[in-house]
Parts: structure tokens; sequence; C-alpha cells
């Protein structure tokens, strides 16, 4: 219940109410109920001194607080029900990885636990009578949100991949949840993955280009520039290059260091403030 329909509901029981009930009773009444609520069964059963005549609350205290407990009662009630919304964010709290709402003939599916593993994923999508799997696997900056990886039955193309709030896996702005469109009817089969933040210490599974949104070059040209100046650049944003990838007649290798002379070519970020750059002798 909404809380316009709450106050309509309290005007209705009680046509001179505003729009906060508590400001219908004085504080010397609230004090004065206070005090009465907390006296010992003893002292709850000597007289309690008032006028004849005279009840112990103004007669219009009375009338105004009942209304307002029956309100407020109201409200309690309405909350609960919001709890059990289907395809609330509140799920998180029941132990749900994802959430499902209907929109008209869609399953809209959001991911509410990014680090389940892939077993509730799948439980919860078969619950749904989906063949759908899912993998969230640690990913770069960049990569957040992503989808790098899907396969599709041959019916599926009306499934649809949609990000929480719209527009901000491109973007760059977080928290950026994924989420899809999937036709209530939808009989085939289709398989997921996507990238979500890693974990402090976590090592990454899906890399962006190293110069890509949130990455540790962002924005530099550093393809031929000269180890040192790369590592310049590095300490200066706060990564380590804790080893390199080094190509020549036809092997990779993985030497921890390498002359500062060599030419950077590439480069993905491992964990944490880590980077691996690919170096070359040669320009």
């Amino acid at each position: 219940m909404r809380k316009a329909e709450n106050l309509d509901l309290l005007r209705r029981l009680d046509p001179v109410a505003d729009d906060d009930p508590a400001r219908a009773v004085s504080a010397e009444t609230r004090n004065d109920l206070l005090t009465r609520i907390t006296e010992t069964p003893q002292q709850s059963q000597r007289p309690l001194p008032a006028k004849a005549g005279r009840s112990p609350l103004p007669a219009k205290a009375r009338r105004r607080l009942v209304p307002a407990l029956v309100a407020a009662s109201v409200v309690a009630a309405a909350a609960v029900t919001i709890v059990e919304l289907p395809g609330d964010s509140r799920q998180e709290a029941l132990g749900a990885a994802l959430s499902f709402s209907s929109e008209g003939d869609y399953l809209r599916v959001r991911i509410v636990d990014p680090y389940a593993d892939t077993a509730r994923y799948n439980k919860e999508f078969k619950k749904h009578h989906l063949n759908i799997t899912l993998k969230l696997m640690p990913g770069s900056p960049s990569m957040v949100g992503l989808s790098p990886a899907a396969t599709f039955g041959p019916d599926s193309p009306n499934i649809k991949q949609t990000d929480d709030p719209p527009g901000c896996a491109q973007a760059g702005t977080f928290p950026c949840v994924p989420e899809f469109l999937i036709p209530k009817n939808y009989a085939g089969e289709a398989g997921l993955v996507i990238a979500r933040a890693a974990r402090p210490g976590e090592r990454m599974a899906l890399t962006g280009a190293i110069d890509g949104r949130g990455e540790p070059l962002q924005g530099v040209k550093f393809r031929n520039l000269r180890v040192s100046q790369v590592l310049a650049i590095l300490a200066q944003r706060g990564y380590t290059v804790p080893e390199y990838r080094v190509s020549a007649n036809g092997t990779t290798s993985s030497p921890k260091t390498v002359p500062p002379t060599y030419f950077v070519k590439d480069g993905f970020l491992v964990k944490d403030k880590q980077v691996i750059l690919f170096a070359s002798a040669k320009r």
C-alpha cells in the first residue's frame, strides 16, 4: 500500500487528521501514556488521581490516537507484503541468486548475487522451466557486466541482455547489474558467461584492453613505448608488473624482468594492482 493510500485511509477514519499522525498527540500526552505503561503491576493497582468526570486523556487526543494506531498497523502489514514481491531486490536477503519478474510475454531475469556459483543459477532457471546456464566470472573493470561468451540455440534470438541502470556498461558507472528479457514460452537452450567485479586477490578470468575504461593504462598510447616508460606510468597509478610475456622464434617465455629498453606491445590486468606486459626487443 502506497503512502498516499495510507493517508487516504487515515483521513476516512479521522477527517481532521494531517499527514503525520504522530503530531496529533501532544508531547505531554505521550509522556503521560509512557509513565502509565511502564508502571509495575503493584503500582497499576492503585487508583490514579483524577478529577471526577474527567478522563485521563483529553477526548480529542483519544479520538485522534485510535486512527493513528490503526493506520500504523496497516503500514506494517503493507511492509510485509512488499518483501514478498517477485523480482524485488530484497530476494537477495532470502538467499536467491536471481530474481524473476513478469513483463507481458517476457520474464525479466536479474542477477541478485553476483558471486553465486553456476549450480545455484541453473537451479533457479530450472524452477522456471528454462534450459539456460549462466556463469559469472571475475573480469577486469572494462568487462564487468558484459557477456563476452554466449551460446544460443536456433530459437533464441528473442533473448535480450540489458543492464540496470540502463547504459551503465557503456558509461562505465557502477553498480552495473546484468539483466535478461526471456520469452515466457522459451523452449530452447542457452549458455551465458557474464563478467563480474573480481574479489580482492582474485585472478581475472576475463580481461579487457589494458587501455580500456577503468583499466591500468586507460587513455595512454602505450604501444611501442619503452618498458621503462610504461613502468613509470603504471607506478604512478599504483600498479606493479610481476612478470612479462616475451615472444621470440615462435616461442613465448614468462620472465620476471626484461631490459628496460624493450618495447611494450600489449598487456592485461591479472589481479588487484598487478599487470602483465607483452614486450619485445624490436619495435
